[in-house]
């Protein structure tokens, strides 16, 4: 499917409402609304549904930006969206992920599997719900024990909504940012 086009001045009243709502809040964390937000807006009462938990997950979860930041990478890589690695990794630098693991991922994806803790529990974890599998009860309980169990479920949760955001983009033909080349070899 080609790119959703949108085009804010030919929102009714009330939908420019929603989106100038999400635009402002994104923009008072220093975040964007473009991507798959904008092919969104073509719906914006699920854009809006969309964004309030991303927008949850990404601003008000209780997991560290870093692991936050590497599992947006994992599930960038692990489904070829280059957009969302594109927008992501600079952010994911600066939040702490290290660029060795960076390198990894870009490079091997998650097979590569000599992440650095934490990374390498959170890894582990996405090797399973990126094949839609259970996360086994022993690494289950490591992550519970490192993030508690709110962390686990945002950490699924979170594989679960970059999927979502990846089929987003591919569907709609939302490319690197900037027109940047594809980031995997």
């Amino acid at each position: 499917m080609a790119r959703l086009p949108f085009d804010p001045a030919t929102l009714s009243p009330s939908d420019l409402a929603i989106y100038n709502r999400m635009v402002e809040r994104r923009n008072a964390q220093g975040a964007g609304f473009g991507g798959p937000y904008r092919a969104l807006m073509n719906h914006p009462q699920l854009c809006e549904k969309i964004e309030d938990l991303g927008y949850f997950l990404k601003f008000q979860g209780s997991l560290p930006r870093e692991v936050y930041q590497f599992i947006v990478l994992c599930v960038a890589r692990s489904t070829g969206a280059a957009f969302e690695w594109s927008d992501h990794v600079e952010h994911a630098k600066a939040a702490g992920v290290p660029l060795s693991a960076i390198d990894a991922l870009r490079r091997d994806g998650l097979s590569h599997g000599d992440f650095p803790a934490p990374f390498d529990l959170v890894a582990e974890a996405l090797g399973s719900t990126l094949c839609w599998k259970e996360v086994p009860g022993a690494l289950q309980s490591q992550l519970i024990e490192r993030y508690g169990v709110q962390g686990l479920v945002e950490l699924v949760v979170l594989s679960g909504f970059y999927q979502m955001f990846s089929a987003i983009n591919q569907g709609f033909a939302i490319s690197a940012p900037d027109g940047a080349s594809g980031p995997f070899a």
